[in-house]
């Protein structure tokens, strides 16, 4: 089984139906539920996730009705997340070195440890990082 590290602004898409490469998430979605990609994330994934979700309500993306279904639906998929302890050294050359807040670098610090990509929808991350580190995809491209 293929493992990734997927960060929230994918996991983001499989809640919103109006973002650019929703379709691709979704496409990532349906690998995990049939196990043929397993998901890896910092455990700051939860607390993105339910943050993105809060601030499209606000914004009138979804349905405040949505949000906690969305909420509990992200929670019964039992993404395998790693806390922060784990790799903080890390996380904090990717801050350091790439100018990037802490959860960006926490991605980016969980990919390297366990050897595997970072898929992101995030432009601003993926521009900055994209000629030095490889691994890091960008979701148009998955």
């Amino acid at each position: 089984m293929k493992r990734a590290i997927l960060d929230a602004s994918v996991i983001l898409k499989w809640y919103l139906s109006d973002e650019e490469y929703g379709q691709k998430a979704l496409n990532l979605l349906q690998r995990y539920i049939i196990k043929e990609l397993n998901i890896l994330s910092p455990s700051l994934l939860e607390y993105e996730v339910i943050n993105g979700l809060t601030i499209a309500q606000k914004r009138g993306r979804i349905e405040e009705g949505k949000i906690l279904t969305a909420i509990e639906g992200f929670f019964d998929l039992e993404i395998e997340m790693k806390d922060l302890s784990h790799f903080y050294p890390m996380a904090l050359h990717y801050c350091k070195v790439y100018h990037r807040t802490i959860y960006d670098a926490s991605y980016l610090a969980l990919a390297e440890t366990e050897g595997i990509p970072l898929i992101t929808a995030d432009e601003g991350l993926y521009r900055t990082v994209k000629s030095d580190l490889k691994w890091v995809k960008w979701i148009g491209e998955v």
